[in-house]
Formats: C-alpha cells, sequence, structure tokens
C-alpha cells in the first residue's frame, strides 16, 4: 500500500514537474516572440524615394549624381567635408601635406579601417585604386590627369607626385574617384565593396536598391540598420508617395512641387544654395554656332526672368558667367557684364553674323533629358520659343540619360543642355574641365588664353593671385559666348517630420551616416 502510494506521488511529481517545463518553455518563446516583434519594431529603416537612378556603382566609372549619391555612402574618399560646408576635414587621411611648390602630397591614411569583405585598407590598395581608376578611364578619369606617380611611402602613407603645382589637391581628392578599392575585386559596376557606413545588398535596376549597416565601420555603426532607395520614373510619382508617407525622403522634386510641399505641415523641408550650374551648350564645331555672333545672339534672346520666375518657381538664382555664386573667386561684377534679354539686340547680331531673321540658317537639335531634370523641358521649350522669335528654328530631342550622355561625349549635338555638379570646390573645377581645351572639350570652345590662363591659376599657391586670374577668366568667358549661362539651383530635398540627422552639402554630397528616425 505504502509503495502504491508512493508510486502514484512520483508520477504526480513527474507530471508537475513536466508540466513546470512546458510552461516555462512556452514563457520562454513568448519572451522570444516579444523581443523580436520590439527588435523588428525598432529597426532603423530608411526608404528614399528619388528620380536619380543610378547607372554604375564603381567610383572609377560613375560621373552623374544618381550613381553618386550611392556609392558615397559605400565608399570613403580620402578627404571629407565638414558637416553642410564645403570646408574640408580628414577622412580616410587623418592629415596631408605638400612640399613648398604643392608638386608632392603626402596623406596618412588611418589605421584600422577595412573593407566590406574584411581586407585592411593601406597605402598600398590607394595607390593601386588610383593607378585601376587611370587605366580605366571612365569618364571623371581626366580628374587624375595631374597625377604623374603614386607611392606607397609605408603601410599608412601615400604620396602623390603630380605633373605641376596644383594647390587644390586635397580637395580633389574629396572626390569619389579617390574612393579606394580592395585588390582584386571584381564587377564593382554591380557588387561595389567599400570601407563606408552601409554594405551593398541588393540591387533590381530601375525599381530598388538596398544598403544595409557597416557595424564595424570605423566611424562607428550608422544609426540605421538599412536603406531602401525607390526609383521612381517621374517627379509626380515621387511628390504622391511622400504625401502618403510610402517614402521617407524625396530626393529629385520638380520645382513646381516645392511650393506644395514647403506648405505641408506634414512633411519638412531641407534647402541649400548650392554649386551646381544649368547652361545651354552649343558645339562650336560646326555652323553657325562656330560664329561667336551667332552664340551671343542666342545669349541675348532668352528670357532669363520668365525662367527663374515661372518655370522654377524662384527655386533657382541666375548663372552670368562660368562660376557659380558661394563658389571662391567668383566675379560679382558678372551681374553687370552678363548677357541679359534682349531681343532686338539679338536679332541685330544675328543679322551681323549673315542671317538676317534666320534666313540662311538650318534647324538646330537641341538634345536634352528630363530624366535628371524634369523641369529642364519646360525651359527647353521656352528657349525654342524664343530663338524662333528671332528666326532660328529649334527642334527638341529628349533622351533617356544614358543615350544623352553618349551623343554628348561623340559631339554629336548641335545644343544640349546639361548641369554640373562640383567634383571638388575650387573655381578650377568649372574653369579646367569647362573651358580649357585640355579638359572635357564637349563644345570644341578654344581660346588659346582661357587656356593659358587656367594652367597658370591652378599652378599658384597664392589664392589672391589664382582669384585675380579667375576674374579675368571669367570676362573673357562672358564675351566669347560659348554658352548661354542660365541658372543656378538651390538643392531641396523634402522627408517626414521623424526623419532627423540630414545635412545638405553645396557640393551635393549626400550622407545617411548620420541620419536617424524617431517615434
Amino acid at each position: 500500500m505504502y509503495s502504491k502510494i508512493l508510486e502514484v506521488g512520483r508520477i504526480t511529481i513527474k507530471k508537475y514537474i513536466i508540466f513546470v517545463m512546458i510552461v516555462a518553455v512556452i514563457a520562454a518563446l513568448g519572451a522570444y516572440v516579444f523581443i523580436m516583434r520590439e527588435e523588428a519594431a525598432f529597426e532603423q529603416v530608411l526608404i528614399v524615394g528619388t528620380t536619380y537612378d543610378p547607372k554604375t556603382l564603381d567610383p572609377a566609372l560613375a560621373y552623374d549624381i544618381a550613381s553618386s549619391m550611392i556609392i558615397q555612402n559605400i565608399y570613403d574618399s580620402l578627404v571629407g567635408y565638414e558637416p553642410g560646408t564645403t570646408v574640408l576635414s580628414p577622412k580616410l587621411a587623418e592629415r596631408w601635406e605638400s612640399n613648398e611648390n604643392a608638386t608632392e602630397w603626402i596623406f596618412y591614411l588611418r589605421k584600422n579601417v577595412k573593407f566590406h569583405n574584411g581586407i585592411e585598407l593601406t597605402a598600398e590598395i590607394v595607390k593601386q585604386s588610383i593607378e585601376r581608376a587611370k587605366d580605366l578611364q571612365g569618364p571623371p578619369s581626366f580628374l587624375l590627369d595631374v597625377i604623374d606617380e603614386v607611392e606607397a611611402l609605408d603601410e599608412y602613407a601615400v604620396k602623390f607626385v603630380l605633373k605641376y603645382s596644383f594647390a587644390p589637391f586635397p580637395s580633389l581628392a574629396a572626390f569619389m574617384t579617390f574612393s579606394p578599392v580592395p585588390p582584386n575585386a571584381t564587377d564593382l559596376e554591380t557588387k561595389p565593396i567599400g570601407t563606408g557606413p552601409f554594405k551593398f545588398e541588393s540591387w533590381i535596376k530601375g525599381q530598388q536598391l538596398v544598403l544595409v549597416a557597416n557595424k564595424d565601420y570605423w566611424r562607428g555603426s550608422p544609426k540605421l540598420d538599412k536603406i531602401i532607395f525607390r526609383f521612381y520614373a517621374d517627379p509626380s510619382s515621387l511628390r504622391i508617395a511622400l504625401e502618403k508617407g510610402e517614402i521617407d525622403i524625396a530626393i529629385g522634386i520638380q520645382p513646381s512641387d516645392v511650393p506644395i510641399l514647403s506648405d505641408n505641415p506634414r512633411i519638412k523641408t531641407v534647402s541649400i544654395s548650392g554649386l551646381v550650374i544649368e547652361w545651354l551648350g552649343m558645339n562650336h564645331r560646326r555652323e553657325p554656332l562656330n560664329n561667336v555672333l551667332v552664340r551671343k545672339a542666342i545669349n541675348y534672346a532668352i528670357d532669363y526672368d520668365y525662367i527663374l520666375n515661372n518655370i522654377l518657381w524662384g527655386t533657382a538664382t541666375r548663372l552670368h558667367g562660368p562660376l557659380p555664386p558661394g563658389v571662391v573667386g567668383y566675379d560679382p561684377e558678372a551681374e553687370e557684364y552678363s548677357y541679359k534679354y534682349n531681343p532686338q539686340l539679338a536679332a541685330q547680331l544675328l543679322a551681323e553674323a549673315g542671317y538676317p531673321g534666320g534666313r540662311g540658317l538650318r534647324e538646330l537639335e537641341l538634345i536634352i533629358s528630363t530624366e535628371e531634370r524634369a523641369e529642364r523641358g519646360e525651359v527647353a521649350a521656352l528657349i525654342q520659343s524664343k530663338l524662333e522669335n528671332i528666326g532660328i528654328k529649334v527642334r527638341i530631342v529628349n533622351l533617356d540619360w544614358s543615350s544623352f550622355l553618349e551623343r554628348l561625349f561623340n559631339y554629336d549635338f548641335d545644343l544640349y543642355m546639361v548641369d554640373w555638379f562640383p567634383d571638388y570646390v575650387d573655381p578650377d573645377d568649372w574653369i579646367t574641365p569647362l573651358f580649357s581645351s585640355q579638359g572635357l572639350a564637349i563644345d570644341g570652345y578654344v581660346n588659346p588664353r582661357v587656356d593659358e590662363l587656367a594652367l597658370l591659376a591652378r599652378q599658384l599657391t597664392d589664392l589672391e593671385e589664382r582669384i585675380e586670374i579667375y576674374k579675368e577668366l571669367q570676362r573673357i568667358i562672358v564675351e566669347d559666348a560659348p554658352w548661354a549661362f542660365l541658372y543656378v539651383p538651390s538643392q531641396y530635398v523634402f522627408m517626414q517630420k521623424n526623419v532627423e540627422g540630414f545635412v545638405l552639402y553645396p557640393a551635393y554630397y549626400i550622407d545617411f551616416y548620420p541620419v536617424y528616425k524617431t517615434g
């Protein structure tokens, strides 16, 4: 009897222990699910909507704002900017120095900086990356022409020997072409590997690109866990997505939507006067645009105020010459000697060129791409109308961005419209690439005096001397009328109220490292 009672007691205790264990397991599972839900709820995911569709993710090949916006967050360049300014600050290089005549520059790298694949950054890798970029001869490779030789002095010191004195070299080193890539990496156009705050995860071209946090980033893990870039075909769809709360940040809003979103109490606006310039280019290799009188007639025929006030809704200022206001060396007097809307003078100059009322002129083709700037179509139509008023017939061809660039760099155009995002913040970056025959030479513009002064200005180390030369250059270039100088667009980015930490840079550097969301 006693043994039976004991056996029953043992069974009861055993069942009780099993019951307690089951309850504990259920409780643990519940706690795990709760924790996972809480972590998911607090996962920092930023959804960026943009009309800028990247073409390549290789820093040696990219030369468009869409690709740059992604690359700048995957890679680090040698030099950076103080937040929201053009003031240079250390990045991958802790410091730098030059010899007396600025022909040799040494950059001292940070230690323990690693690529996303675990390889440590060294001076030899920087050397190989620059040599690779020069060998690939991508669109931005001309920026490296000033470099004669790169030498790894030791594991963390890299020396650049230049072909001549070049005072703004540290500013140039802030451009993404100076972003190191790991040795023997392949397919960096679609599978980038950098040292930056975010790692590449996936890319469905034309639709979506995903970056995830680099938890081992040398500055510390970013506040965001993930960034999802969604690409929109037009600015109207982008604006609607922002208003519906489908995206956190909108980049690429058209000017006509700026007042609407600025007045929306649920939307936050960040803006800055930028250094981007927009112009109407002319092919000097072709008649009649090789005639300075025709080019001046075109300049006087354009109603700049109408463009600024009625098409751009006050989101831009007038470009009076080759340099935008805000860059060192800008000549305020350009506002006096620049071209103003004067259709009577335009018609007179056209007649002096031998084409009275446009007689004898062939139709000119104006190539544009509204993929990059939607408002460009309206501006082009206004220019077309104003030129027709003085007898110049223009046919507008709107191309996708890749086709536009192909025709532009093959000089297959009469007229074109495009903008210029500064590679580095120095007047040289506007003058040499765009007006020296040793630069991009897109327009075929050649003036030996401009070539001479541009080369001299980039070699001088005295800033005041350089500024005086750039003032002279601006007068010469405006007088030659190689372009019609249009406008300087302000930069606007719109976001939900819970997005914090986003800062715009004049040089259009898009940095998501300090960004986070509240609530």
